[in-house]
């Protein structure tokens, strides 16, 4: 079996600060071809759920401050929306 090495020409990285109401990590298109990462800040120590739309933000995958998330396979980074258990709770991303 032969393993290559994928190297993509490009990625983009950025933040969002996330409260108790579900936001968009963007709201403007942003196609991808493999995914997105996210970091939840280790302050304050809220809890960042994930879901892909705003009604199901609250009741999706949840990553713990301090945290990174596994590979999220997404196609499109407005895809997804956030929110945490408290306000200005800081997410670092970066999608590929």
């Amino acid at each position: 079996m032969q393993i290559e090495k994928e190297s993509l020409s490009e990625f983009y990285s950025g933040t969002v600060t996330v409260g108790t109401s579900p936001v968009q990590i963007q709201a403007a298109s942003l196609p991808l071809r493999k995914g997105v990462l996210l970091r939840v800040s280790a302050t304050p120590a809220g809890l960042v759920s994930i879901g892909v739309n705003a009604a199901k933000a609250s009741a999706g995958f949840i990553v713990k401050y301090g945290e990174t998330s596994p590979l999220l396979y997404v196609d499109d980074l407005n895809k997804l929306w956030l929110v945490s258990t408290l306000m200005d709770t800081v997410v670092t991303w970066i999608a590929f």
